[in-house]
């Protein structure tokens, strides 16, 4: 199930990266995708928990006053406390007015 949902992170990383990476009619846009990677370990608690996020770009408008951008964020903990561990999954779709 984990191999299940590391595969989905990595299509759905993809597919943002496919959709933002487009060409546009008749001229190119330069994109960014932001990929971070974090682990953190607790020894009071015991719990280590790592952290994978994409962050891109996927429209702006002309004057670029209007941006959309997209985010998928996926955490695993896992505690020697409890049997098994816990994944939190997110998705993000953010309007940005200026």
């Amino acid at each position: 199930m984990r191999a299940l949902h590391i595969c989905l992170l990595l299509l759905l990383i993809l597919g943002i990266g496919l959709a933002a990476g487009a060409p546009s009619i008749g001229f190119r846009q330069r994109r960014q995708i932001d990929l971070t990677l974090s682990a953190e370990h607790d020894d009071k608690e015991d719990e280590t928990e790592l952290a994978l996020e994409a962050i891109a770009g996927l429209w702006s408008s002309a004057d670029s006053r209007t941006k959309i951008e997209g985010s998928a964020r996926v955490v695993h903990r896992v505690n020697s406390l409890q049997t098994g561990s816990e994944q939190d999954w997110r998705l993000g779709v953010r309007v940005v007015f200026s």
